[in-house]
């Protein structure tokens, strides 16, 4: 054991000569080894509570509340850092409990102002892009109306076609001639319409009795009555107009021209927020109607435009004979279904040609239901019945549209971080507790977590990727993390690339004589990556690049844990320094592990304080160690990174507070010839 010590403190002592001669030799010199004394890192004026964050806390509040501001359990909600439509990037997903709040603390880049929360639940809006205020990201996806204060601006009037109108309506579309009251549409009846008309399923596959041959599209009645139709929800590109006919039972029209009269509805079928002005349960009193009365519907797609229903692109009616696909077993447009438990019609419409490439035909793109005084006035034979139940394979209380992992019990939704497909970078200098170049490219390594959660928002498995893109040291260096809970939390940790004996590892994969759950990801770069030349691996375009190494690690948690008592990924990254296990780099005011020799504090550069948790600072408040949260671009070898990230010095001395996108490619912000990029073949 005293060899041991003796031969870990003679290394250490080596290490330390060689690195303090190097600094006291070391001059500014650019990477053509000319002098430049104009602006090194040394120079930099830093507060000593900066930690070189380049990411925001993002504390995400998101509510789910039915129109008569109830909860709704069991909403599923999306985060991405902008429209998927248009290249936003997926970050995380979770559910709402049964308090209706789906709460997380994330951490987002410093430049955000906004992202886009989505779901997929039916009777709610399905995407909203949010403000990040004051750390902030808060919203409430439904709830009772908002009082819009908006006056009607267009008239009863005949467009371009024999329709009708029930009243006037305001510039968005809205009815004035609304019902007193919204009918109360609940969390039950919503997760009953989820069931029925899930998003993104194919309806035909998922509930083909809903096409069978001989049920009902149309309302047939057969006493009089006076008859409603109720908005519920709408998750359409399109800002359609949903109208209806009526013809006597049995006299169906044989073409459209037959029909005599279309008789709008909502003008603009459109949410408030979203392009119009409804919220669900907005209800309309469409007439009294004789015995042997049909009433059919239509949807004008994309109908609504320029503040007018207009002859729109297509008219989709709920008798198949009327519309215009050429394929019969795809002119089905609208289903027609009955709730009996309620007394109510729901009525489900899908608003693309069903043979063009971008139909999802799950008849959900305008939903509402019909209701009718007295409801023993309807024929309700033929009509299918809605779905109470939905499909939860793996019984886990998460409909299989809403599951990541539909058929495993313990898994149910992805976060990633910081989004998913991309990378953050860490870098270190490694010479501490002396400083080196401050080219943070000894250790570059790129990093991306997936956080799985289960039914309850639980934490049950992690999975990092870690890819080594460079080392530009001639020290044989290793790195692992620090997950801040304790050992007896995790069941198994799997994908290290360990191979040397100075690493001692217990049955699970976490390293020994630690308390809190520590993984050695690798012990030795140059067990990765093949040294082709030079001084490191990629950090010198003189010398052959080396396809990066990519670690993966999976690590599953014998408990389910609440993400926030797990932390940000990366969490509490480390090098340590020429397999001197004792000897751990850390990024700024991160503690050490356990093992760390904490002699090693206040010496030579190093300026930190245990007590106070202070940590791998120089006097001056210079780090060993960045974290980038999206991808770094990393100087080449001996170039201070603010010769190379020109925004780098502005950032840092104002805490943060200006260029806090320095590391991006934009006009200004960069010196190319000092960014290492592979050479040329």
């Amino acid at each position: 054991m005293k060899k041991l010590q003796m031969k870990t403190i003679i290394k250490t002592l080596i290490i330390l000569i060689i690195t303090t001669t190097y600094y006291s030799c070391k001059k500014s010199d650019d990477n053509n080894g000319n002098n430049n004394n104009v602006y090194e890192m040394e120079d930099l004026i830093i507060a000593d509570n900066f930690n070189y964050e380049t990411g925001q806390d993002a504390s995400i509040r998101i509510y789910a509340l039915d129109n008569y501001d109830n909860p709704i359990p069991n909403v599923k909600f999306d985060l991405y850092t902008d429209d998927p439509a248009e290249e936003g990037l997926f970050i995380l997903s979770g559910v709402t409990e049964d308090n209706g709040q789906f709460f997380r603390d994330y951490e987002i880049p410093a430049y955000f102002s906004e992202l886009v929360v989505a779901t997929n639940y039916i009777g709610l809006p399905n995407m909203i892009r949010i403000p990040v205020l004051n750390g902030e990201i808060t919203y409430t996806f439904g709830g009772s109306e908002v009082k819009s204060g908006l006056k009607s601006l267009l008239a009863v009037k005949d467009i371009n076609f024999d329709f009708a109108y029930l009243g006037e309506y305001n510039n968005l579309g809205v009815p004035l001639y609304l019902e007193p009251e919204n009918d109360v549409i609940d969390a039950a009846f919503l997760a009953d319409i989820n069931n029925t008309l899930p998003e993104q399923v194919e309806l035909p596959v998922g509930h083909p009795q809903y096409f069978a041959e001989g049920i009902q599209h149309n309302l047939s009645l057969i006493e009089p009555c006076d008859v409603y139709v109720t908005f519920v929800h709408e998750g359409a590109g399109y800002k359609n107009v949903l109208g209806f006919y009526t013809f006597e039972t049995g006299s169906p029209p044989a073409s459209i021209d037959d029909i005599e009269t279309i008789t709008v509805i909502f003008p603009n079928v459109s949410y408030q927020g979203s392009g119009g002005g409804l919220i669900s349960g907005n209800k309309v009193h469409i007439g009294e109607f004789p015995t042997n009365t049909t009433v059919g519907w239509v949807l004008f797609a994309n109908g609504w435009q320029n503040g007018q229903v207009t002859n729109s692109y297509y008219k989709f009616f709920s008798d198949p004979n009327l519309n215009p696909e050429s394929t019969a077993s795809l002119r089905q447009h609208t289903v027609l279904l009955n709730d009996l438990g309620r007394n109510l019609i729901l009525l489900g419409i899908e608003d693309l040609k069903r043979e063009g490439g971008g139909c999802d035909h799950d008849f959900n793109d305008a939903v509402f239901y019909v209701t009718a005084n007295p409801i023993q006035a309807v024929d309700l034979s033929n009509l299918p019945l809605i779905d109470y139940t939905g499909t939860d394979t793996d019984n886990d209380g998460v409909t299989d549209e809403m599951d990541d992992y539909p058929n495993d019990p313990d898994r149910a939704f992805n976060n990633f971080f910081f989004t998913q497909g991309t990378y953050g970078t860490i870098a270190f200098e490694d010479l501490w507790p002396s400083t080196g170049d401050y080219d943070f490219n000894d250790m570059v390594i790129d990093y991306n977590f997936n956080q799985i959660t289960n039914a309850d928002n639980l934490v049950v498995e992690i999975y990092g990727e870690f890819i080594l893109k460079a080392f530009g040291a001639s020290l044989h260096n290793g790195f692992g993390i620090d997950l801040g809970i304790s050992q007896s939390n995790i069941s198994s940790v799997s994908g290290y690339k360990v191979q040397e004996d100075w690493v001692s590892l217990n049955s699970k994969g976490l390293e020994n004589n630690q308390t809190n759950a520590v993984i050695i990801v690798f012990d030795d770069t140059y067990f990765l990556m093949p040294h082709t030349g030079g001084i490191g691996v990629n950090t010198n375009p003189d010398y052959p690049f080396q396809t990066p190494d990519t670690t993966n690690i999976h690590i599953v948690l014998l408990e389910p844990t609440e993400l926030e008592d797990i932390g940000i990924p990366p969490y509490n990254p480390f090098m340590i320094v020429d397999q001197l296990r004792s000897h751990e780099i850390h990024l700024p005011d991160h503690p050490p592990t356990d093992l760390v020799d904490e002699s090693l504090f206040g010496t030579f550069r190093d300026n930190s304080d245990p007590a106070s948790g202070r940590y791998y600072k120089t006097e001056n408040n210079l780090p060993w160690a960045i974290k980038v949260i999206e991808e770094f671009k990393y100087p080449v070898e001996k170039v201070e990174i603010l010769n190379a990230h020109l925004k780098f010095g502005s950032w840092a001395e104002s805490s943060g507070q200006a260029d806090y996108d320095w590391y991006q490619e934009k006009p200004g912000y960069r010196n190319s010839a000092n960014i290492y990029s592979p050479p040329s073949k």
